[in-house]
């Protein structure tokens, strides 16, 4: 009779202490949720031919990412930035210092990499070989983020640094000359955005 009592008492006692375990690690899974994405949009501000005024171009991006603890993420992102001669179409590796504890709290984010461009003016008829690139692009932002859940809205302030250049070669019967020109694409942003966490 004893060892029938001892038997079902370490039974169920095996038993209780399987769904504490099991409960801890469901818990565990839903808490630990590591994906995130974002999508923002704004405006480039500054000039490009300063006489002729401010520019006011737009921007969009989204960008998709881990987190790596609760107060590191990282992400890559693909985007559009539209300037007045120019299109380019940023790749870029973003790093978010967030507090993610916190429904509301203001954050850093850093975005580097290349941007590929489209130079929109016509090309000079007496070229023979134009070339367009954009270039390296760099971006930290400073924002403040209101979460509820899993959505978060977001807005934030920054500076983007963009390289673009266009090369012409003329080739003629009297010779020949290159003409290369940088563009001062360098402009301060201000976005508007929402994602999950």
């Amino acid at each position: 009779m004893n060892s029938r009592v001892c038997c079902s008492s370490l039974l169920l006692f095996i038993l209780t202490f399987s769904k504490v375990s099991f409960a801890q690690t469901d818990s565990l899974v839903v808490s630990d949720k590591r994906y995130f994405n974002q999508f923002t949009t704004g405006a480039l501000i500054g000039c490009g031919y300063c006489p002729r005024g401010k520019d006011f171009n737009l921007s969009v991006m989204t960008m998709h990412g881990a987190r790596l603890s609760p107060m590191v993420k990282v992400g890559l992102g693909v985007g559009m930035d539209v300037y007045n001669d120019w299109r380019l179409f940023p790749l870029v590796t973003g790093i978010i210092f967030d507090r993610e504890q916190r429904d509301n709290a203001f954050f850093l984010q850093i975005n580097a990499g290349y941007a590929w461009g489209r130079f929109l003016a016509p090309e000079p008829w007496w070229a023979s070989d134009f070339k367009e690139r954009g270039g390296f692009t760099f971006n930290p932002m400073f924002g403040f983020r209101i979460g509820k859940d899993k959505l978060r809205i977001q807005i934030q302030i920054g500076y983007k640094y963009q390289a673009a250049r266009t090369t012409l070669d003329n080739i003629g019967a009297w010779g020949g000359n290159t003409t290369k020109r940088e563009y001062d694409l360098n402009r301060f942003i201000f976005q508007l955005g929402f994602g999950l966490r």
